[in-house]
């Protein structure tokens, strides 16, 4: 959440050649894919840490992204309805991904998950590149689910469900077997693992990159394709290298945080911060309304430029001082649409064993 303060504060303070705002932009690229990381990675470890307790837990994250998909738009599109009407938000992909991964992660293996991700992604990226429709509704559905590589069209932004869920669905295989290594009681395992894949995501990303710039030198592809796979700012689409070079960042600062917390004079820190966390939603909504309706309009009034740092922290205060007193009043019963009480009410929650297949 840190990520998403420090980047919408530089789009909306700094002008577009500001070189401190880009330097903002470029570090706060962390945000998402660390975001889709966690998600998929609490999913994982959920399935194979409390395989009997799965499918109430599935119910509530349906309810979710039930919400997020239909309520919880309505409520990012007012937060920054001056900035854009006609967006996909990263919400809106985390809505999908919360109806369809947990299905997924409860009947198809980690490895199995993990081909399936590799293949959606690959097909996303096969339809941003060879598929230009020119008719409206062709082109939306391309913008929704798939992404655009070309100026104009529909939206003004989009997160395309396609390629964020298969971040997410991958995230749930390396969920599942850190969640083995935490049942062990192995943390060191669990450290190793996640940096092991840091460390891979980032040298295949360098990789891939080197192989980007040269390929654009010496013209032996297309701009666009290069720039759709090997650029690291390449986000909407996201690029491969994007993916992997920040989310190879995301994993390191998951290993740094349960690093903290295991720590006795820091666990209580680190639970504090938890709760921003736990009000993401809110959160992520309360700072369009700071950022996108406030702070445009009056960063054009506000005096000392240099002074931005001063700024930046008064917007973080007006940010996290009404969601923390959302979370202390416990308000996110609120974010459902009901699924989770008509469920409960028709009997739907069932106690499933874990399928013998998922404990090797």
């Amino acid at each position: 959440m840190f990520f998403v303060l420090l980047s919408h504060f530089a789009f909306n303070y700094f002008s577009g050649d500001d070189a401190t705002g880009n330097l903002m932009t470029i570090v706060g690229m962390i945000a998402s894919p660390t975001f889709i990381i966690i998600n998929g990675i609490l999913l994982g470890m959920y399935y194979r840490t409390r395989p009997r307790d799965f499918d109430r837990f599935r119910i509530i994250v349906t309810d979710r992204g039930l919400f997020l998909l239909t309520i919880g738009h309505l409520l990012v599109l007012l937060s920054h309805a001056t900035y854009a009407v006609r967006f996909v938000s990263i919400t809106d992909a985390v809505g999908v991904c919360m109806l369809i991964s947990p299905w997924l992660v409860a009947t198809v293996s980690p490895r199995t998950r993990l081909l399936l991700a590799l293949y959606a992604y690959a097909a996303a990226l096969t339809v941003v590149l060879f598929w230009h429709p020119a008719a409206h509704y062709p082109m939306v559905l391309k913008e929704t689910f798939f992404g655009r590589m070309e100026h104009g069209g529909f939206y003004v932004y989009a997160f395309p469900i396609v390629p964020w869920f298969s971040l997410e669905l991958a995230a749930t295989a390396l969920g599942d077997r850190l969640g083995a290594y935490g049942s062990e009681g192995n943390v060191g395992a669990m450290h190793g693992l996640l940096l092991r894949t840091a460390a891979i995501g980032a040298a295949v990303a360098a990789a891939l990159n080197l192989a980007y710039h040269a390929a654009r030198q010496g013209g032996y592809v297309s701009a666009f394709a290069t720039h759709a796979v090997g650029s690291p700012f390449a986000k909407m689409p996201p690029s491969l290298v994007y993916f992997l070079f920040y989310g190879a960042i995301g994993l390191v600062l998951i290993s740094a945080s349960l690093r903290l917390a295991s720590v006795p004079r820091m666990a209580h820190v680190v639970r504090g911060l938890s709760t921003i966390g736990q009000t993401s939603f809110v959160v992520f909504v309360i700072q369009f309304f700071v950022y996108f309706t406030v702070l445009h309009a009056v960063r054009p009034h506000l005096p000392l430029a240099w002074a931005w740092p001063l700024y930046f922290g008064a917007s973080i205060v007006a940010t996290l001082a009404p969601a923390l007193a959302w979370h202390r009043g416990g308000y996110n019963r609120f974010l459902t649409v009901g699924y989770r009480r008509l469920s409960e009410e028709l009997g739907w929650q069932t106690h499933r064993r874990m399928p013998a297949s998922f404990s090797h």
